[in-house]
């Protein structure tokens, strides 16, 4: 990505998660371009995606929650916009409670710098009812945009997805 596209991308990052409630100081608003994200942020960023797979395969809410920063917003497809991690906990521990999960996520693009990035890609997801009925299957795409946390992992500030599958009728 030329230069130019890395600084945009960046001041646009920045708009976009100050957006989300955290003060919008960074490297681009200083007058500096913050550095490309590196072979182990990509690949950190990846670990991210499996975390969220694995933790939604186990029926684990907590463990999705904590994959998302404490102000981050959730943009489900046909819902409002769930906002905070322990709205996005409630939201996913109540598909976990009435489904058993299993979600593959894949990024096909990952791109930022500095502190922030983005990840999109494409997902497919099988849901059996627990209750018991014909289980569920789609597949679509995703956006996200990460924010690095102190400790130098990923986390979801805003997870926006949607179907690729025709509207049932």
């Amino acid at each position: 990505m030329p230069r130019t596209w890395t600084a945009v991308l960046a001041l646009a990052l920045t708009v976009v998660v100050g957006a989300c409630g955290r003060p919008a100081a960074s490297a681009a608003a200083a007058g500096t371009v913050a550095a490309p994200l590196t072979a182990a942020d990509q690949a950190a960023i990846r670990a991210t995606d499996t975390a969220f797979s694995t933790a939604a395969g186990a029926g684990d809410a907590a463990g999705v929650g904590a994959i998302y920063l404490p102000d981050a917003r959730l943009m489900p497809p046909n819902v409002a916009t769930v906002t905070g991690r322990d709205g996005i906990q409630r939201f996913w521990g109540g598909l976990f409670d009435a489904y058993r999960v299993r979600i593959t996520v894949t990024a096909d693009e990952i791109e930022g710098s500095g502190d922030l990035a983005y990840a999109r890609g494409h997902y497919k997801l099988d849901l059996t009812p627990k209750a018991g009925g014909p289980p569920a299957h789609d597949e679509g795409k995703f956006l996200e945009i990460l924010r690095r946390k102190p400790d130098g992992s990923w986390g979801y500030a805003v997870d926006m997805y949607s179907s690729d599958l025709p509207v049932p009728k």
